[in-house]
């Protein structure tokens, strides 16, 4: 008899849209006397690498533990150079933080807090790759 294990879906639930976007990162007031970043450079060292209608993967210097809630501001330009249109607030929680290089780097999965979120919603089309007035005016529609 074959187990199935009900923790690792068989497929990913969305597609991953890669991306590269800066992103400052904020420990949510909820888990703020649990988690501090206590150094100014490391809460700038942050990016966006993929992005999916569920959460995205964030690029971190530093070790993000599991159920941590962040609030991350995401800005920057996709690969047509067009920029978001504003800085896009982001409220997440991390599912995994994986070491990928010993220097030390991580690739952390942030589940979206909100995923109906107009920012979340923006930042998935504007890393699907449509412009950032199209993503806008869909962003406000719904």
């Amino acid at each position: 008899m074959t187990r199935q294990d009900s923790i690792t879906p068989a497929s990913r639930l969305f597609v991953r849209h890669q991306t590269l976007c800066e992103a400052r990162v904020a420990v949510h007031p909820e888990h703020a006397d649990q988690f501090r970043l206590s150094f100014p450079d490391a809460l700038t060292d942050f990016r966006v690498v993929d992005v999916s209608k569920g959460g995205l993967g964030l690029h971190s210097a530093i070790f993000l533990p599991k159920n941590l809630r962040l609030i991350l501001t995401v800005t920057g330009t996709n690969e047509q150079g067009e920029a978001l249109p504003r800085p896009l607030t982001i409220r997440a929680i991390v599912r995994r933080c994986t070491m990928v290089d010993h220097r030390p780097s991580y690739i952390a999965g942030l589940q979206f807090a909100d995923a109906s979120g107009s920012d979340e919603k923006l930042l998935v089309r504007f890393a699907a790759k449509e412009s950032p007035q199209e993503a806008q005016l869909i962003g406000t529609k719904g």
